[in-house]
């Protein structure tokens, strides 16, 4: 590479004894720092999903969650996105909900109507980041498959059987 190419890796000073180092180098580093935060901040977004209007319950759902974790946030500037069939491919292997950073959260058309699993995903908005701390999740919070305690049985999987049955991912 030219000396003067923006991607130019020269860390030594330009003359000697000027004192001055490179800008290349800064601009390179910049360049590469940009990129990586870019493919790595993209949003995950699955096949067949379409924008949901959240039923009203949602909004109680919030509040709950809100107030077992001690936290807030803005129910409303979650955009929701319903994903056709019983689960759907994300990088953790076979979901039925998936939260994003930039707030969007994406449930399986067969748990829509899942407390645990909403609510679950609600929990990772509030927290503003993936992965399942114990608190809040668990505990005060018992928005897992192995925490839950709730008596909703609407969706696929969830008819009190909690022994040997494989529960579908929710990151």
């Amino acid at each position: 590479m030219s000396e003067t190419s923006p991607f130019s890796c020269r860390l030594v000073p330009q003359s000697e004894g000027s004192g001055r180092v490179s800008q290349a180098p800064r601009s390179f580093i910049a360049s590469c720092v940009a990129l990586v935060t870019l493919v790595a901040c993209s949003p995950f977004e699955p096949a067949n999903d379409h924008p949901m209007r959240p039923p009203e319950e949602y909004r109680a759902w919030f509040e709950k969650t809100q107030a077992c974790s001690g936290l807030s946030g803005d129910f409303d500037r979650i955009r929701w996105f319903v994903v056709d069939g019983d689960e759907f491919d994300c990088p953790s292997g076979k979901c039925v909900g998936r939260w994003n950073n930039n707030h969007t959260i994406f449930i399986s058309r067969a748990y829509t109507e899942n407390e645990m699993v909403v609510r679950h995903e609600m929990l990772h908005d509030l927290i503003g980041h993936p992965g399942h701390p114990d608190p809040p999740f668990g505990s005060p919070c018992p928005l897992t498959w192995a925490t839950w305690h709730g008596d909703d049985t609407s969706a696929v999987g969830l008819a009190g059987r909690v022994g040997a049955v494989r529960w579908p991912n929710i990151d």
